[in-house]
């Protein structure tokens, strides 16, 4: 879902028009009207109410209530738990009851539409980071993911990337240990082979070679210490060189080496393009066996499709792939996708072959090889192989996070371990998943934390308590909000009104409408001279060392010494995108950059801000774009726009159907669409009057359409 309109649809699902018809509506008009005007704690707080009346209106609710951007409730965490409770509840839900549910905006897009976001929210921040943590932290808290896979490659590149450029054996053979079916394992192997050989015969002598010969009698490059003219070919190699050595030596012993070395100079990142080319340039590879075979798992895509109530599968290509057998069908994951016949659920691999059976009425993507499933009103969990890992008891059941999943009996929590024994009992009164070892537990209507063994490591004292990250956990009590630490230590009592989340080391505090800024150690490294409010918590946050600021009414720009960047001059300045802030003066916002030099001038009435070098700007009701010299290269006829991807095409809408266009304005997709969701390796998922079609944005055609698309 593009950026625009995760906040468009969050707003939109917001919108309350009835009128109250019971106590119970009452206080979910009450409680919409509140996530309406952004007013998230009373939101949260009628929620909350909502939720022991109306399961799925409440849970919907604090879903929406966590999900939305710049607003100090934000958190994924929370609502993924929301998010799926509400799936679950709407599946339970009656036909009457979902129509009522529909004048709130609760349909069934909307519930579907909710982890959407969640998972798509926490994909970008593990891109912004791009970092091993990043990728843990994503795979610890959103295993059933679809972007599972994405996150999973990155961090073995990550890892890769680290593991090459430390030049040691040890590091590439933990990459190995850790990551042995990635795309880099076979640069790695040759790698650690190479590593392990220089570091042996770092002094060069006959010795040193010997004794690596009798050491390693198995290695590629054995042959190498008796190979004079190979050493001296490879003491500077390119690709260049190693292919001469490969053409003027056919007979030498160390051919195949030199080979696999081609292959690592020629292959730096493994992708099709990359593979492809390395086979047409070099037809006579002798290890065109595995090349093919790599390419195969690179490209090994499938798409779910429908065809005339149907579904099936299709791949990059657009061939079927599965034919149109199923009701409905899910994506991949783990070489498994649930799939949907005679009214169950079962599993079939990459082949459309019948792995599980179809004996589930409900059947979630495989994530550490369990999947949860419900047969009747009971959830557990399944194993690869269809056999009951978890027993099908539970009311609610959720992925194992730290080798531990929650599960609720009877309103109860506690937690079970991959063998599905119960390890912490049904006797928490509520639970969150666990977060860094630690898991949020309410007792006696407080909360605390337990560790993986059920002990009490923070004891229930605390009015409110969020997961850990990087150590630290937001508490409050008595309203005001503090910092603990993983053994419950105080970093900073609770005394402030609100505490933002740390960026770059810093996270904005906030006491009686002031706002400073905290270091990770609690100290108040910018003292609370500055003026905010709960709202506007998210805009204070440090990016690129700089961070928006209030005075009065009027904002400004400080660096981490509290330095002012640029003056108070504005009515509003949105966050560094793109290297610039959009700024608002007089009504009309421009763009600065984050040097505080003004680049653009105040002129248009609203603006998304830069990306890819474009921002879309309103001018008057309607948006366009324009380009890093305030060229107007798009004009302004939209009713709604999207940021560009980094494949340089946007989601626009006009007259209420949405289309794809490039960065010249030209339609790649024409505006009759209902809605175009990004999806990924640069493939967008287009639906038009019930039915689906894929978008391939490398070739800029279709991959695959139903028949009438």
């Amino acid at each position: 879902m593009p950026a625009l309109f995760r906040t468009t649809f969050i707003v939109s699902i917001c919108v309350v028009m009835l009128n109250v018809f019971d106590a119970k509506a009452g206080v979910i008009d009450k409680a919409f009207e509140a996530l309406e005007i952004k007013d998230y704690f009373k939101a949260r707080e009628l929620f909350q109410k909502v939720v022991k009346q109306d399961q799925l209106a409440g849970n919907y609710g604090l879903c929406m209530v966590y999900i939305a951007k710049q607003n100090p409730l934000y958190n994924l965490d929370s609502a993924k738990v929301y998010a799926l409770r509400t799936e679950s509840f709407w599946k339970l839900t009656s036909d009457k009851e979902k129509e009522k549910m529909g004048e709130y905006g609760i349909t069934a897009k909307a519930v579907e539409g909710l982890r959407v976001m969640v998972y798509s929210y926490a994909t970008d921040e593990v891109n912004e980071k791009r970092t091993v943590r990043a990728c843990d932290s994503f795979l610890e808290r959103f295993p059933s993911a679809p972007q599972k896979k994405d996150i999973l490659d990155l961090k073995a590149t990550i890892s890769f990337e680290e593991a090459k450029a430390s030049n040691s054996s040890d590091a590439v053979e933990r990459f190995l240990r850790d990551f042995p079916n990635a795309p880099e394992t076979i640069e790695g192997k040759v790698l650690y082979e190479k590593f392990l050989f220089e570091a042996k015969t770092k002094s060069g002598t006959v010795d040193s070679y010997r004794d690596f010969i009798a050491q390693h009698p198995d290695s590629p490059f054995k042959r190498q210490a008796d190979d004079h003219i190979y050493q001296v070919s490879m003491e500077k190699p390119t690709i260049k060189s190693v292919h001469d050595f490969i053409k003027k030596n056919p007979e030498s012993s160390h051919l195949n080496e030199a080979w696999r070395k081609l292959f690592k100079l020629s292959v730096q990142i493994l992708n099709v393009e990359t593979l492809a080319d390395f086979k047409l340039e070099y037809g006579n590879y002798p290890f065109m066996a595995e090349l093919d075979d790599e390419l195969n798992i690179v490209t090994m895509q499938l798409f779910p499709a429908e065809q005339q109530g149907k579904f099936g599968y299709v791949n990059r290509s657009g061939q079927v792939a599965i034919q149109f057998l199923y009701e409905n069908a899910g994506d991949f994951s783990e070489g498994l996708a649930p799939v949907f016949k005679d009214g169950r659920w079962g599993y079939i691999d990459k082949r459309g072959k019948t792995i599980i059976t179809f004996n589930n009425d409900e059947a979630e993507p495989f994530s550490n090889g369990f999947a949860i499933v419900a047969r009747g009103d009971e959830y557990g969990m399944i194993d690869k192989e269809g056999d009951v890992a978890v027993g099908i008891i539970y009311d609610e059941i959720y992925d194992f996070k730290d080798g531990l999943a929650s599960v609720v009996k009877d309103e109860l929590y506690g937690f079970v371990n991959t063998k599905g024994e119960l390890i912490i009992p049904l006797k928490i009164e509520d639970a969150r998943d666990f977060s860094e070892g630690l898991a949020v537990i309410e007792l006696r209507g407080y909360k605390g934390y337990i560790n993986t063994k059920g002990e009490v490591i923070v004891k229930c004292q605390y009015d409110k308590a969020e997961p850990f990250a990087d150590g630290l956990a937001r508490v409050v009590r008595a309203e005001k909000t503090g910092l603990i630490s993983l053994n419950g230590d105080s970093i900073t009592p609770c005394k402030y009104d609100r505490i933002g989340k740390f960026s770059e080391g810093l996270a904005c505090v906030l006491l009686d409408g002031k706002v400073g800024f905290i270091d990770r150690y609690g100290n108040e490294v910018i003292s609370l001279i500055y003026d905010g409010d709960l709202e506007e918590m998210a805009r204070f946050q440090f990016l690129e060392s700089k961070a928006i600021v209030k005075k009065g009414k009027k904002y400004g720009v400080i660096d981490k010494t509290g330095t002012q960047v640029k003056s108070f001059d504005y009515e509003l300045i949105d966050p560094l995108k793109d290297g610039r802030y959009a700024a608002k003066k007089k009504g009309k916002f421009g763009f600065f950059n984050a040097s505080g030099i003004d680049v653009i001038p105040q002129k248009y009435d609203d603006t998304w801000g830069f990306s890819e070098g474009m921002a879309a700007v309103k001018i008057g009701t309607a948006w366009g774009y324009i380009n890093d010299a305030n060229e107007l290269v798009i004009p302004a006829e939209y009713d709604e726009v999207s940021d560009f991807l980094p494949s340089g095409v946007a989601v626009v809408k006009r007259g209420g159907f949405e289309c794809l266009i490039d960065k010249n304005g030209a339609y790649l997709i024409p505006c009759s669409m209902d809605e175009i969701v990004v999806m990924e390796a640069e493939v967008l998922r287009v639906e038009k009057v019930d039915k689906m079609a894929y978008f391939d944005l490398r070739t800029g055609k279709y991959l695959w359409q139903p028949v009438g698309f």
